[in-house]
């Protein structure tokens, strides 16, 4: 036996909601009758359980539904009717959670609800966004055409951030093993090697002392050591979490050099490339920066549009108050305040995203062929001061030796 939600009509006008134990859909649609009620829609407990779990959705990757948008798009341009067409992707879809959820939506549709209603309900696989182009494609009666510009968006953003992830990613791999490695000699190579230096008393280099007490330090307390910097991580992570920390660090990598410019440039791609979908959905501008701004993640950058949201409520332009926002950059604010007089913002809205998507491509080939190098030499020179004073005292006795 399963338990299943339901909605349904009461008479003319009454709806009421409920749940119902049955051994199957066919036959909760059955009790849910007999008690004079006409359901709307009935959907299983279990398949509604996947959406209050985070941990459940977030083993569907967005590759995979970039993959079912594409695949619905194109099974509904060949002529296949929705429901045929999802009932052709659950089957083949590989993953079990993902093929519950298209059986889900497949089942709420059978029972009268529309596709975009389903989809609300796994708001962390379907965002608003998703949602609101959806419904917009619905009602034109241009659903595929809809889903084919979300699949076209979704790959565009999974470059770019896979760009800028790769980027950043290097270097923090990089540091780690500088780090661990310089740990390494320091923990447990060093101090096995303390012995010979001792003998040599006074006479060993500055260097090298110093280097022999930081030893000490990281063999006899390098517990200590790995709890404070845990402590200190989780301390990290904890303030980034709170409001302050989250605009303190963002603010912060805005203002890095070439790592804030490729990051601001990319969120700002990201951003005029949503509207623009939004926009070529019949979306009005405002209700397009409602859904938009909270996909930033950027603080600072969100605190700005949100500025410029609330000045278009007030009757104000959006292009000059984006002049006014400290980290965008003032052409772009001078570019839709064009397009605005034009009536052609859309156009100057994909032009920006075309063009610091260009920019962020530049920045992150230059990145990307500095860094490797620069970190190479980093890491080098720690290391290689490590071992110069561990074989400066050698050096030293091989020479009062002759």
């Amino acid at each position: 036996m399963a338990t299943f939600i339901y909605k349904a009509k009461k008479g003319t006008t009454e709806t009421v909601t409920g749940q119902i134990t049955a051994r199957n859909q066919d036959e909760a649609i059955e009790l849910i009758n007999q008690l004079g009620l006409l359901p709307i829609s009935v959907t299983s407990q279990s398949d509604n359980d996947i959406v209050a779990d985070p941990q459940i959705v977030r083993k569907i990757k967005r590759k995979e539904i970039y993959i079912f948008n594409r695949q619905l798009a194109n099974l509904l341009k060949s002529g296949v009717s929705l429901l045929k067409a999802l009932t052709i992707i659950e089957e083949q879809t590989p993953n079990p959670i993902l093929k519950k959820v298209i059986g889900a939506i497949n089942d709420g549709i059978t029972n009268g609800r529309s596709f975009s209603e389903c989809l609300s309900d796994y708001p962390l696989l379907f965002p608003p966004l998703y949602v609101t182009m959806i419904t917009a494609g619905e009602e034109g009666s241009h659903l595929q055409e809809v889903l084919l510009k979300i699949a076209d968006y979704q790959f565009k953003q999974e470059q770019m951030r896979s760009k800028v992830t790769t980027a950043l990613a290097y270097p923090l791999f990089m540091g780690v093993m500088g780090i661990l490695s310089m740990y390494f000699i320091l923990a447990f190579v060093l101090p096995k090697m303390t012995g010979l230096f001792e003998s040599l008393g006074s006479s060993l280099p500055l260097i090298t002392v110093w280097l022999i007490n930081v030893s000490r330090v990281f063999s006899k307390y390098g517990w200590a050591v790995l709890v404070t910097m845990a402590f200190l991580g989780i301390s990290f992570w904890r303030w980034q979490k709170s409001p302050s920390g989250r605009l303190a660090l963002s603010r912060a990598v805005l203002s890095m050099p070439l790592f804030g410019e490729i990051l601001l440039k990319s969120e700002l791609s990201r951003f005029c490339r949503t509207i623009v979908l939004l926009l070529k959905g019949g979306v009005s501008l405002v209700s397009a920066l409602k859904i938009t701004i909270p996909m930033m993640s950027n603080e600072s950058i969100k605190i700005n549009l949100s500025k410029c949201r609330d000045s278009l409520l007030l009757g104000g332009s959006f292009g000059e108050e984006i002049k006014k926002a400290k980290e965008i950059p003032p052409l772009m604010g001078h570019l839709i305040s064009v397009g605005e007089e034009s009536g052609n913002l859309e156009g100057i809205l994909g032009e920006i995203a075309d063009t610091y998507e260009e920019e962020t491509d530049e920045k992150i080939k230059i990145l990307t062929t500095l860094l490797e190098p620069t970190m190479i030499l980093v890491v080098g020179l720690g290391i290689g001061f490590i071992v110069f004073a561990i074989l400066l005292p050698i050096f030293q006795i091989d020479v009062l030796a002759r």
